[in-house]
């Protein structure tokens, strides 16, 4: 009886022992089976927006800053002087001090006066009352007939960085990653920046503009999808709007680099040519490589533990069993570590149609934005103002601008946004025309008004520019959205090297360059009415699969 009761015992825990080897087993695969996708592991564990997500937007948009100084500068070193003086030689020898004592008065910076007069004088009669050393067209004598040369640095600028946006957006997508990329566009910032100020003549200084345009393209493309990558939905629009305040600061710290060494335009060169330095030592370190892209290129283990370094700052852990996947993406049964994506190379935006359809239109629309965007800040000279403080209030502008983005972006559609935006832009250009009619009767009463519709007007295509730039990243996955954000880039900088034309017209006709700004940002805001909504719509990581969720939801039938 005993030995029966023992037997029965020991089946017992046979079967318990059995039944927790199945227990263990079934949560072992469970474990196994805990795979997530880069948004999931943000949202569930990370946090959509903490401190660590924080401390990356505040490290990669310190590189806004370079970018808007280096795109900017020439407002002040390639600016038509502020006056001019007849010689004391000539003055004695030929020229009465009436004649010269009222063309001073007159001369100042007015290219219409400066060629009926400075033009027909000999040379060596007259000098720049700031002096030869004060702006790239005093010391190289841009002026009359040689006045078209002025605006060939600035066009070569942008053009540069039409090719670099092309560049860097292939190296971030493919090679380097978005982190290796914003090092190197800031190194060649800072030598391109410098050697700029040791130009020699008018073509070594527009080629150094062109090389400086070409480098600091990187900047703006990697700081933006840096910061976005690796937020939570509902956090990318506010994230990509409050990183161009470092922009604004960039822009608002010109007038007050430049005014106290105005009359030598080079040292301006130097100064901003240091701070990307001190920048690539000190801060970049501390920005982590985006996750998604380590993910698409096949390093699911380096991105793994981005998220758990993520995670840990803002006091928060990973499962130890998480495994990030790519929805609807092939892989291979290699280990951890290696490269286990398939086709991510092969996948191009001009080979598939729905994303070249997309990427035009944004490009098309980009070109509008970055005319009148760079059009309205380079034609500052023609509003017969002060030029530096009409800089400082164009900059003061950008903060109200990205405030505004920013809460509009976090309940409005990216679509209805960009294009409202836009087209309130034009309209307040072609207002301008009304008050620089105005002006050449009356300046006194009313350079203000003009001033503060310029400024308003500034500020709407100012949010139409951020926007953008976010959009652009939400409409495109990972794999491509580097390439993509580049060439929307490009567009903005191919519109952008056409405005210091305008910028020349408006010295002759004002009201002309406000009816060409006007006109355009109307048509651009109409453009993005053929693009998708993204709002609170999830980052995609490569093609196919955005293509496939596409699809799955047109299959989806209609709940009634």
């Amino acid at each position: 009886m005993v030995n029966m009761e023992i037997k029965k015992e020991e089946e017992t825990k046979e079967i318990s022992h059995e039944k927790g080897d199945d227990d263990a087993a079934t949560a072992a695969v469970a474990e196994e089976k805990m795979k997530l996708s880069v948004d999931e592991v943000i949202e569930k564990y990370v946090g959509s927006f903490g401190l660590s997500q924080m401390l990356q937007v505040v490290l990669v948009s310190f590189s806004w800053v370079f970018d808007s100084q280096n795109t900017l500068v020439t407002i002040f070193t390639d600016a038509q002087p502020s006056g001019w003086r007849c010689k004391t030689s000539a003055i004695n020898a030929s020229l009465s001090p009436s004649w010269c004592m009222n063309d001073t008065a007159g001369g100042g910076g007015n290219e219409g006066q400066l060629a009926g007069h400075v033009c027909g004088l000999a040379a060596g009669s007259w000098e720049w009352t700031g002096g030869n050393s004060a702006t790239t067209i005093a010391e190289w004598d841009l002026i009359c007939h040689r006045k078209f040369l002025a605006a060939i640095p600035t066009s070569l600028f942008f053009i540069g960085s039409i090719f670099g946006c092309t560049f860097y957006g292939r190296l971030a997508d493919v090679w380097l990653g978005r982190k290796k990329t914003l090092l190197l566009a800031c190194i060649l910032t800072s030598i391109t920046t410098f050697f700029a100020s040791l130009s020699p003549n008018v073509w070594i200084y527009s080629f150094l503009r062109f090389a400086n345009g070409f480098a600091r393209s990187g900047n703006g493309i990697c700081s933006i999808v840096l910061s976005m990558e690796v937020v939570g939905n509902k956090w990318r629009g506010q994230v990509g709007q409050y990183g161009f305040f470092f922009y604004t600061a960039g822009l608002l710290s010109l007038p007050f680099i430049a005014y106290p060494i105005r009359t030598h335009w080079r040292y301006l060169y130097r100064i901003i040519s240091l701070p990307p330095l001190v920048y690539i030592f000190l801060l970049v370190p501390l920005v982590v490589e985006s996750p998604r892209w380590l993910l698409v290129r096949g390093r699911n283990k380096e991105a793994l533990e981005v998220l758990r370094k993520l995670a840990r700052w803002n006091r928060k852990k990973l499962p130890d069993n998480i495994e990030l996947i790519i929805p609807s993406q092939a892989t291979t049964t290699g280990s951890e570590g290696d490269k286990d994506t398939i086709g991510d190379e092969n996948e191009n935006i001009w080979t598939t149609r729905w994303a070249a359809k997309r990427m035009i239109i944004v490009m098309l629309f980009g070109f509008g934005v970055g005319f009148v965007y760079f059009g309205i800040q380079l034609n500052t000279e023609n509003l017969n103002f002060n030029l530096y403080l009409t800089v400082i209030i164009n900059a003061l502008m950008e903060i109200p601008a990205i405030i505004i983005g920013g809460i509009l972006l976090s309940f409005t559609n990216r679509r209805l946004l960009s294009s409202l935006s836009a087209i309130s832009a034009g309209v307040l250009c072609i207002l301008c025309i009304i008050f620089t009619t105005a002006s050449s009767k009356n300046t006194s009463s009313s350079n203000w008004p003009k001033l503060t519709i310029e400024a308003i007007g500034f500020m709407a295509s100012s949010i139409t520019f951020d926007v953008l730039n976010i959009y652009c990243v939400e409409l495109f996955p990972t794999n491509v959205r580097n390439f993509a954000v580049s060439m929307s880039r490009a567009s903005l900088m191919l519109g952008a090297s056409l405005s210091p034309l305008l910028v020349a017209v408006g010295r002759l006709s004002p009201s002309l360059s406000f009816i060409v700004l006007g006109a355009l940002s109307i048509v651009s805001g109409t453009l993005s009415v053929w693009l998708p909504e993204t709002r609170n719509a999830p980052l995609y990581e490569t093609l196919k699969q955005q293509e496939e969720e596409k699809r799955r939801r047109l299959r989806q039938p209609t709940v009634v």
